[in-house]
């Protein structure tokens, strides 16, 4: 059984489209259901079902699951764990793998709560982990390659698996599996949502993401970048049963960078435009690939096939603090993408993310990047706190808490002004959001407020009384000094 317990929710997302589909439990339980015909198999979203925390033990308790196998993010270990002690109750064996647990195997398996970490890519991994668990032995344990497992009063960690080299060649996702119908339902601006990824990994190696880490190849003890994308033929099958057999309306990709690649995504373009499937998508792009793909016409090609939102990674417009963080796109083609994005085609919506709390960063410095945001030919931007995830550099293993409380804090939003950790910047850029009207900005506002297009509209005003509830309640709480732990927040039926 693989299993999202209950969690907190991201404020920026309405109710319709707070929670994306679990595209790796998807493609792990496909290749189980290949490797090993004689497991039952299943999956539990809680999130998408609304299901809280009862109801998911009485679930457990039905069931009785052999094996749970988990996978959260750094925000919402506390779950994970918690998850994990029910589940340990019931007499179930437990799997835990996935960016955040991937990176602390040995403070995940110290818990007394984790029978043994995934590492990385796990279709064909967890198959064998599963035959090694059944067996009982720990010499079949061992020769696992990618786990970490418990060992008399140690760990033991086995050599690192070789990654896939076609991901042509994995099933297609068990979408069986997840409750489908629930992922975007109601929703305006993403109406039935489904996630799907072109490929895997990326050819940048920023300091602050764990994603290129998560899906990259071992050299030595090392860990590099590796892109890997599936055939434009394969895609264009996954897109057919997602909109045909599952009537999904909206493709998020989950790539880190869907167009690192120059070719699959303008192939893949190509075919549904030729099948005339026009289809909503948003996808995570690099901006020297955006003036690349101007270039070739491949961006066109994209945008006519139904790419209506993209996110750009800028993180910063000085050149300085971009390699500090390794950052390999330079702001000088930010700019001009962005520019180029809302001149040649305005319908498309576009948002920036941006760090800060990065070494040498000064209130000034961040009312200058508010600035400076205000100043892009951007709809939307993001502004999040540089977090300390777990297989990047700045991370410390004294960062360990084994009851999950502590990552609270590892939500990617602004924190209450009032703590100890960062409250000058913190105070900055909110004194910023609520006093830095400049010209650029209003005019940005007013022209996606009543934009010609009406998603771009609906996208614009929904983000901007998010954006203000939002910085309401921190200021609220700075006032008060009563804040919560990240800008998170707990849904009602989170204990039903």
């Amino acid at each position: 059984m693989f299993v999202r317990p209950p969690r907190p929710l991201w404020p920026f997302n309405g109710p319709a489209s707070a929670v994306w589909p679990p595209l790796a439990f998807a493609s792990l339980a496909a290749a189980l259901r290949h490797s090993s015909p004689g497991l039952s198999l299943s999956i539990i979203d809680a999130p998408a079902l609304h299901m809280g925390w009862r109801s998911l033990e009485a679930e457990l308790n039905r069931l009785r699951p052999s094996y749970v196998a988990i996978g959260e993010e750094a925000v919402s270990c506390r779950e994970g764990l918690r998850l994990a002690r029910m589940a340990k109750g019931m007499g179930a064996k437990v799997i835990a793998g996935g960016c955040f647990f991937g990176h602390v195997p040995e403070e995940a398996i110290d818990t007394g709560l984790i029978d043994a970490v995934v590492h990385g890519e796990g279709e064909l991994t967890l198959g064998e982990l599963v035959e090694a668990l059944r067996s009982g032995a720990e010499c079949d344990l061992r020769r696992v390659q990618g786990i970490s497992f418990p060992s008399g009063g140690g760990i033991v960690r086995t050599p690192p698996r070789p990654l896939l080299a076609d991901l042509d060649a994995l099933p297609m996702p068990a979408y069986d599996l997840l409750p489908v119908s629930c992922y975007g339902r109601g929703s305006r601006n993403h109406p039935d949502l489904a996630a799907i990824e072109l490929g895997r990994g990326c050819f940048g190696s920023c300091n602050f993401c764990v994603l290129w880490r998560q899906m990259g190849r071992y050299q030595g003890a090392a860990v590099v970048p590796h892109l890997r994308t599936k055939s434009a033929e394969r895609l264009l099958e996954e897109i057919r049963i997602l909109t045909g057999r599952y009537r999904r309306r909206y493709l998020a990709w989950v790539d880190p960078c869907f167009n690192a690649d120059p070719r699959i995504h303008a192939q893949l373009a190509g075919l549904m435009l030729r099948d005339n499937l026009r289809i909503g998508q948003s996808a995570w792009v690099r901006a020297d690939a955006v003036l690349r793909d101007a270039a070739s016409g491949a961006l066109r090609s994209c945008v006519e096939a139904g790419l209506n939102e993209v996110y750009l990674g800028i993180e910063r417009c000085d050149a300085g603090t971009l390699d500090g963080l390794n950052k390999s796109v330079a702001a000088g083609d930010c700019r001009s993408a962005l520019r180029l994005l809302a001149r040649e085609y305005p319908d498309v919506f576009t948002v920036g993310s941006f760090i800060y709390g990065v070494p040498g960063d000064t209130p000034e410095k961040i009312r200058e990047l508010r600035r400076c945001a205000s100043g892009l030919d951007l709809d939307y931007a993001f502004f999040i706190p540089l977090t300390p995830l777990p297989g990047t550099p700045y991370w410390r293993r004294e960062m360990w808490d084994p009851t999950g409380e502590k990552f609270r804090r590892f939500g990617f939003l602004p924190g209450p002004p009032v703590q100890a950790d960062g409250a000058e910047l913190e105070r900055a850029l909110l004194s910023s959001y609520l006093t830095d009207w400049d010209g650029n900005r209003i005019r940005g506002w007013v022209r996606g407020m009543w934009h010609p297009q009406a998603r771009k509209r609906s996208l614009t005003r929904r983000l901007l009384m998010r954006g203000c509830a939002f910085q309401a309640r921190l200021l609220f709480e700075s006032i008060t000094g009563n804040h919560r732990e990240n800008g998170m927040y707990i849904p009602r039926w989170y204990e039903s």
